[in-house]
């Protein structure tokens, strides 16, 4: 199956090998002859094909790959790789993209669009339909209301009972994260955590992705270990020590002054916990911490990470939560040469702020935690 493969390793040659090895369309994998056409029935058939992908466990679509028949009969394999000649891609993204913004309620998340290169012959495409994170999506071109999930042998339309078990089971892996967020708080805060530290102020950062995927441990065992270090870096901090233990794998910093002991410990299904005791340091003259400086250093390590999440094939979306403890009585500071600083400080010790969705790992560092260093702003006044 190719979903659970990061785009760059899809090419020619895996599809010669889709088509050798006579790999049926399945759950998360569709085959294509053509792109959708302008008519309604196509942009409906499509929408369709999307949705069901997005209200299943996310898959691929590929066209420009023939379907083989027996007996006039189709078989779900590739008979042959035609491609698609005069293939515009960023004209068919913004069609597409279009055409599922304007047919699908509520919105999806974005689709991945990746060309596969067949020089000389002609390309194929392959559109990477992400899990939806919302409830069930709903197809609603020209008055049509219909909802499609996939099993093994396709797509399919739910019926009532199916479409209230959808919506309840959103609600539930969202409420499941969020706990699981909590009471992993509460075990830092506990000091229980899976290197050395000790009391104090602390940066708290998780992100967990929504859907989990089987495949994303058993491809970072395939990493070296000082590499995989090195991808999911401390806040703040260089990577010094390193290893693997019950929950994943754990790089910490030599635990001289446990008050600032930083460590981030992948979790095995992708998701990574970072706390750094240093990042949001008091300045006791002034009363309070440098927000600018944390955002850089915190920005810094979440871009390493999106770098990581692509390599070993974490899905998104991605749900990104930020804690601060220790800080109650405390400013938001601007610089160092500014003392007009407000007087409004945290009013509470641990500051637990709404968590935000990423739903591309494209998308900037900066971008995705923007609205979270928005709430510590907020908190400073």
């Amino acid at each position: 199956m190719t979903f659970n493969l990061p785009l760059a390793q899809i090419d020619a040659a895996l599809l010669e090998t889709l088509r050798a090895d006579g790999v049926r369309e399945g759950r998360q994998l569709e085959y294509k002859e053509m792109l959708p056409g302008n008519s309604d029935d196509d942009k409906r058939e499509f929408l369709s094909d999307v949705t069901s992908f997005a209200n299943a466990a996310g898959g691929d679509l590929i066209f420009g790959l023939q379907e083989r028949r027996e007996a006039g009969k189709p078989t779900s394999e590739i008979g042959a790789i035609v491609g698609l000649s005069e293939l515009n891609v960023d004209a068919e993204r913004l069609r597409l993209e279009a055409l599922i913004r304007d047919g699908v309620d509520p919105r999806m998340l974005p689709v991945s669009f990746h060309e596969i290169r067949r020089d000389p012959d002609s390309p194929c495409l392959l559109l990477r339909v992400p899990r939806g994170s919302a409830g069930l999506h709903m197809v609603t071109y020209k008055n049509l209301s219909r909802f499609y999930s996939r099993t093994s042998g396709g797509k399919y339309q739910l019926d009532v009972h199916e479409i209230r078990a959808g919506f309840v089971a959103a609600e539930t892996v969202f409420e499941r994260l969020r706990r699981f967020r909590v009471e992993r708080v509460a075990r830092v805060l506990a000091l229980e955590a899976p290197a050395p530290i000790a009391a104090g102020p602390k940066l708290i950062l998780h992100a967990l992705p929504v859907n989990v995927l089987d495949a994303v441990w058993p491809r970072v065992l395939t990493m070296q270990e000082h590499k995989l270090a090195f991808g999911i870096p401390p806040i703040a901090a260089t990577p010094t020590m390193w290893r693997f233990n019950l929950d994943g794998f754990v790089v910490h910093t030599l635990p001289y002054d446990l008050s600032r002991q930083c460590y981030t410990q992948l979790l095995r299904d992708g998701g990574i916990e970072a706390v750094s005791g240093g990042v949001i340091a008091k300045d006791d003259r002034r009363g309070g911490f440098y927000a600018r400086g944390m955002e850089q250093q915190v920005i810094g390590a979440f871009s390493t990470y999106q770098k990581f999440w692509h390599e070993v094939g974490v899905a998104p979306p991605l749900l990104i939560g930020l804690t601060l403890s220790g800080v109650k009585g405390w400013k938001v500071l601007r610089t160092t040469y500014d003392f007009n600083d407000l007087d409004a400080v945290f009013d509470r010790d641990v500051v637990s702020f709404p968590e935000v969705m990423m739903s591309d790992l494209a998308t900037p560092a900066d971008v995705v935690l923007h609205p979270l260093f928005d709430f510590v702003w907020n908190g400073g006044g």
